[in-house]
């Protein structure tokens, strides 16, 4: 596996590894109203893309954006979130449209949330 460009992230067998970063981990746990150490074990997250730049105010798609929309559109609830955080994806993947939790603006395309979480 190599990095992008982008450094936080790498292309596996079985998708693209996105890298938590500190300030992904960091909106997600005020997304969730929650301590950062709830979330210290995820490492990362396997998607079907490569993460992208928003077009509104630059910042690359991640976990957050995810966390983000899932809790704005109220598709899960906190706990279903954290369940998932703490043992992996619990349905069918789906692919769908995601909005930037820094600006709310549309990424281009389509995200199939994902292979897993990242091991290592």
């Amino acid at each position: 596996m190599e990095p992008n460009n982008h450094g936080h992230e790498s292309r596996s067998e079985s998708g693209f590894r996105w890298v938590l970063t500190n300030e992904e981990r960091s909106n997600i746990a005020k997304i969730l109203e929650i301590e950062e150490d709830t979330i210290s074990h995820v490492k990362g997250n396997i998607m079907c893309r490569e993460r992208i730049e928003c077009s509104g105010c630059g910042k690359l798609s991640g976990l957050d954006d995810l966390v983000h929309n899932a809790v704005a559109m109220r598709v899960h609830s906190r706990d279903f979130i954290l369940g998932v955080m703490a043992g992996g994806p619990q349905t069918r993947a789906y692919a769908h449209k995601m909005e930037c939790s820094n600006c709310s603006h549309g990424y281009e395309g389509v995200f199939i949330n994902w292979g897993g979480y990242m091991d290592d």
